[in-house]
């Protein structure tokens, strides 16, 4: 395509003006006008363009995003007013172009929209929620200080669910460790009137240890190293080195976050939304808890029991708790053994019994606490008005594989194989019946159908992965590694040709590629009880945020199986599931272009797999081999 179309063009006099919408075209924008298909012809456009800047392009109306690791300037109130109001087709391919047009079909067509955007971990999926959130804000209208006001609390969720629940991990350092999905609404006129939240499955285990070179949650490095003085007395809150909880995987600082700037945005937003001075001392009061509960070390005494090594660190948790020193060194150190038989056994726990109880008291607070954080931000965004219509934004952590592969990324791949089968549902299953349907002559295009992976997770009958691991936990009642024997038994007698057994471990072969998951303490993350002493110990606290955390969550009759991690997770991805169908949906698939977080390199191997897995080509050939676009008209 290299100089064709540039003939005359010498002798015009150029303009100075930087024109959106005059610009040479760098390979093609829009996939479907290839004059060949193919990964690799998809794959060496998407290069063209990366290396020219360009890096969005379209198939029909699905947008493919390349992650530029840079800053482009292409989000400037300029850029942004250039989209305002025009078709897709008048513009070069954006983000902003998406929203606009999921915006105006939602008032001419008063239909409830959604944008998914999908990718692996570090594509750059925040980022373009981010840009949707930023393009609806400004062409919402609405000068009323209501509305005002809607808009900023909105924004202001960005930094605050971020530093509670984003964090370096090696492929992304800003990588998102929970779900969210953002629903906007909007009255009659289009003006935004509210908002809420649902939040997914946050990486607790992230809270009490990671691996080297990745970090804990952005908020406890924020805390650590800005704290006030009023702060730092009363919670006795130290640098990241004092704590094992920040300190052991050994990374305190990443290129491009300033945790001093963010901690003042994190603050700021918490104004913004609401929140008062008693309810942020409250939360830090909570973190500062969490620190310190890392720091309790335990030593055997001639028993082989765990006896504490430090007291002043226990005496200084029950006063941040408000619990007394003695139940606190007893919720840990004893354990409540309750068999069938219904008596209660009282048993002293060994020193790794005493470090998982430990680890589990931080990892109940925090995540209650980002609950609580989501819950109270959709208080502030209850719609004060009547709502007609809304905008759904999800974000939602990316396929992700990793060396040790355990619970959190079967979860997390888990959900992205879902949205994988919504995509399929939506764009390759349904514009193939319509063509039946309509006796259109054209060649089927086959496509890999991922239900039978999302089956193999999710089925109760025949039980897949996530029931297996509950009725494992059933038989093998309190042993761990008993449970994670029974349920690799379950796995072994399982046959579906998406799966391969090994020794202590097995293969899904995903839509994305083929992740080994580690059974060792699997079937144990699954059953995400929280301790009965634990809760005992959160009855007595003399604070009232910590009874707000954790209501009488005391189940006494402990007969009744409570819902595991996989049980709940499966729910809030079908429950999602359901939710986006009822809505016209937009889609951003985010493609990374190097694992280096380089703004130059452009790594062909690995753009490809995406290419392949993500199935732009049978997209491509699905737009070209029907009508490009169809609105039904009433």
């Amino acid at each position: 395509a290299g100089a064709s179309g540039q003939g005359g063009a010498a002798a015009r006099p150029k303009k100075a003006t930087y024109e959106v919408t005059k610009k040479k075209e760098i390979g093609v924008s829009d996939l479907t006008l290839l004059s060949k298909v193919s990964n690799e012809a998809i794959n060496d456009n998407l290069k063209k363009r990366f290396e020219g800047r360009e890096i969005y392009t379209y198939i029909g109306h699905v947008l493919v995003s390349v992650n530029p690791f840079r800053d482009l300037g292409i989000y400037t109130e300029e850029v942004l007013d250039s989209y305002r109001g025009k078709n897709r087709l008048e513009v070069p391919p954006h983000v902003f172009a998406i929203a606009e047009s999921a915006y105006y079909n939602m008032k001419a067509y008063q239909e409830n929209q959604c944008v998914i955007i999908s990718g692996e971990s570090g594509a750059g999926k925040t980022e373009a929620a981010k840009r949707i959130m930023q393009y609806i804000a400004s062409v919402s209208g609405g000068e009323s200080g209501d509305i005002k006001q809607i808009k900023d609390m909105v924004l202001a969720t960005n930094p605050l669910l971020e530093s509670f629940g984003n964090a370096k991990t090696l492929r992304n350092n800003n990588s998102s460790r929970f779900g969210k999905y953002l629903q906007l609404h909007f009255n009659a006129q289009g003006e935004p009137v509210g908002a809420d939240i649902t939040n997914y499955l946050l990486e607790k285990t992230r809270v009490t240890g990671q691996i080297t070179n990745e970090r804990n949650f952005h908020i406890f490095y924020q805390f650590t190293k800005g704290a006030s003085q009023t702060y730092r007395q009363q919670f006795g809150i130290q640098t990241p080195e004092t704590y094992a909880y920040t300190s052991r995987s050994k990374c305190f600082d990443v290129d491009g976050i300033d945790d001093l700037a963010e901690y003042q945005d994190t603050l700021n937003a918490m104004k913004i939304i609401g929140l008062n001075q008693a309810e942020q001392d409250e939360i830090f009061r909570m973190l500062a808890a969490i620190l310190w509960t890392g720091n309790i070390q335990f030593q055997e005494d001639q028993e082989g029991y765990a006896a504490i090594t430090d007291q002043s660190v226990v005496d200084f948790l029950a006063y941040l708790l408000e619990v007394t020193p003695e139940q606190l060194v007893k919720s840990i150190t004893i354990r409540i053994l309750t068999p069938r038989n219904g008596e209660v056994i009282e048993s002293p726990a060994n020193p790794a019994q005493a470090i998982a109880t430990r680890d589990a008291l931080a990892k109940a607070i925090y995540n209650n606490l980002f609950d609580w954080i989501v819950n109270r931000v959709n208080q502030s965004l209850k719609a004060k008005q009547a709502s007609k219509n809304a905008i759904g934004i999800l974000d939602i952590y990316g396929f992700e594989i990793f060396e040790k592969n355990t619970f959190e990324q079967l979860c997390i791949n888990y959900v992205n194989e879902k949205l994988q089968q919504i995509f399929i549902q939506l764009t390759l299953k349904t514009e193939q019946e319509e063509y039946a349907r309509e006796q259109i002559q054209w060649t089927p295009i086959k496509y890999f159908d991922n239900k039978i992976v999302c089956d193999l997770i999710e089925s109760t009958r025949p039980p897949g992965v996530f029931s297996a691991m509950k009725d494992a936990t059933k038989t093998a009642h309190a042993d761990p590694a008993a449970c994670d024997r029974t349920f690799m038994q379950s796995v072994n007698s399982m046959s579906n040709p998406h799966l391969t057994p090994r020794q202590g471990s097995f293969i899904i072969k995903h839509y994305a590629g083929d992740v080994s998951y580690t059974v060792d303490g699997i079937t144990d993350k699954n059953k995400d009880l929280l301790l009965k002493g634990l809760l005992n110990l959160f009855q007595t606290s003399g604070n009232q945020f910590v009874h707000a955390l954790f209501p009488n969550q005391v189940d006494q009759d402990n007969r009744k199986q409570p819902p595991s991690a996989g049980d709940r997770i499966r729910s809030s991805a079908n429950a999602l599931v359901e939710t986006l169908m009822k809505c016209q949906p937009s889609y951003i698939r985010t493609i990374k272009p190097n694992e280096n977080k380089s703004p130059t390199e452009y790594n062909v191997p690995n753009v490809l797999h995406q290419v392949k897995y993500l199935g732009l080509q049978e997209n491509v050939r699905i737009r070209r081999a029907g009508f490009a676009y169809r609105q039904s008209f009433e």
